[in-house]
């Protein structure tokens, strides 16, 4: 009897045993489970970050209404339209936000990968950079007051004119300083609202994109006018520059094929007319 009460409380123990190791076991395995499905989220989460596409893109923060901040929020044109290359090619568009003369160093650096800032195509950036399919067309005009007595370029000899910092207008001003003989007393600005100067008359005149400056006179109320001059000089064709590389290759025809597109189906007209009230999309 007491050989029989014995074996039972040792099968007993046998049993209590078998059932703690089994209930380790089975926690070991919930938790490796636990741990091997984190392990699949973080590298499915890694993998994720890896193949996103981003492309940097430097803009203005004064230049309106190209691109501009206002309460806070990057706006514009360049802002529309680089979202909405954003939606077709997959791209993630991470805006850096500059003066314009610093946009073009931060591009030679690498530390962004195009600019959008009313760029144009000229014989010396094309020597330097790849650019995609042009997607505006402008001109530069000199902007007076209006009851200046300036009517045309020569009125403007010895003059004080300014235009904006490293910039094409800085450029094409000293090609027309030169070509008319003007002998302009010449200031370069950056970030300095120039139909401003012109009103308050520490300028004569200032020298930049026709478009921008009619927005600005138009939504400011300001007492200035284009002078309407027509001149080779200054007239730009708008495309977005990207540094020599295998890398920037593709992006570059990515982006031109987007662009080609966007002319077709009329979203470049329409982003024209939201910000400048005419089409600055065709030549």
């Amino acid at each position: 009897m007491f050989k029989s009460k014995r074996l039972t409380v040792l099968l007993a123990m046998i049993v209590m045993i078998t059932m703690m190791f089994t209930g380790c076991g089975q926690k070991e395995v919930v938790q490796t489970d636990k741990q091997n499905e984190k392990e699949a989220v973080e590298v499915e989460e890694n993998s994720s970050q890896k193949d996103e596409k981003v492309i940097r893109v430097g803009t203005g923060g004064t230049y309106k209404p190209w691109c501009f901040k206002e309460n806070d929020k990057l706006q514009g044109f360049e802002v529309d339209v680089w979202n909405e290359i954003g939606k077709r090619t997959g791209y993630k568009v991470e805006f850096t936000v500059s003066k314009f003369s610093g946009l073009v160093g931060l591009l030679d650096a690498g530390q962004i990968d195009t600019v959008a800032h009313q760029m144009s195509i000229t014989k010396e950036r094309l020597e330097k950079y790849d650019f995609t399919e042009p997607y505006a067309y402008s001109k530069y005009d000199f902007i007076v007051k209006k009851d200046s007595p300036y009517t045309k370029i020569e009125d403007l000899k010895g003059k004080k004119v300014g235009a904006w910092l490293g910039g094409n207008g800085e450029k094409t001003l000293k090609e027309l300083n030169e070509a008319y003989k003007l002998d302009l007393d010449m200031s370069f600005y950056d970030g300095t609202p120039l139909e401003k100067e012109v009103e308050m008359e520490r300028l004569d005149a200032c020298w930049q994109g026709a478009i921008k400056s009619q927005t600005v006179i138009v939504q400011g109320n300001l007492n200035c006018e284009l002078m309407d001059i027509t001149t080779e000089i200054g007239s730009e064709i708008n495309a977005y520059p990207f540094t020599k590389s295998e890398n920037s290759s593709e992006m570059t025809e990515t982006i031109s094929k987007v662009i080609k597109e966007m002319h077709e189906d009329g979203t470049l007209t329409e982003l024209s007319m939201k910000w400048f009230a005419l089409d600055t999309t065709k030549k």
